[in-house]
């Protein structure tokens, strides 16, 4: 569930390239990825990042880490869902745009957490999305959305889904945190915003273990590598 060294590279690399002031992070695990992107959004001249991690057992142990690595004036650790912890930031006005988001959290919510952001103007033209595991075990809902035009997307139907996690998932992945956190209930009414065109890449890389995933995209750019994604925002 850790990024690895192989990932891990590739995403500092984008840090270093976009320079982003805020960043955020859906999905923190036990806090390899937020000490290494902390520090490289540090070093890029950055002032925020945001780790969203639903359990409050993993955010402790982010939240003591990044205390420990001496981060804790820019690295800020949000417990609790990611669309929640993504509402409250913006009503609060704590998260204003986010110039890099870092996902790697619940699959299913990938893209029903992208339309949310979307929808509050937190991402925008310019905003550059990386998303891990879009391949293995694979995200078919988020990469169509990233990779359809603005019409195809005003024209979509609402596919299959329960509890807005849309069919396509496996069961593995669908029901991954089930017994932990009961099912899950994902808002299937959002429509994001369809006039936002993406360019997306997808980019080789490996697992923490050695085995290879598949690519990853660029968002408003997008990024998708191997597993993950890596997708870039043209236009509005």
């Amino acid at each position: 569930m850790n990024v690895g060294e192989d990932k891990g590279k590739i995403v500092s690399d984008l840090i270093a390239e976009v320079k982003p002031e805020t960043m955020v992070e859906l999905g923190g695990y036990i806090g390899y990825s937020c000490l290494l992107f902390g520090e490289a959004v540090r070093k890029a001249g950055g002032k925020r990042y945001f780790s969203l991690e639903r359990n409050p057992e993993f955010a402790a142990v982010i939240s003591s880490l990044v205390d420990l690595a001496g981060l804790g004036d820019i690295v800020k650790v949000i417990v609790g869902s990611s669309d929640v912890s993504i509402h409250r930031l913006y009503k609060s006005g704590a998260l204003k745009h986010i110039d890099l988001m870092f996902l790697d959290h619940y699959k299913p919510a990938y893209t029903t957490d992208l339309k949310l952001c979307e929808e509050l103007g937190l991402v925008t033209p310019g905003s550059v999305l990386a998303a891990d595991n879009v391949i293995k075990p694979g995200n078919p809902p988020y990469l169509e959305y990233v990779r359809s035009t603005c019409e195809q997307k005003r024209q979509a139907s609402k596919g299959n889904s329960v509890n807005g996690v849309d069919a396509r998932f496996e069961d593995r992945t669908a029901k991954q945190y089930a017994s932990r956190e009961g099912e899950a209930k994902l808002d299937e009414t959002r429509t994001g915003n369809p006039n936002l065109k993406y360019e997306s890449k997808l980019i080789n890389s490996w697992e923490p273990t050695g085995v290879p995933v598949s690519p990853l995209i660029k968002g408003p750019r997008s990024t998708l590598m191997c597993d993950r994604t890596v997708s870039r925002l043209l236009v509005a």
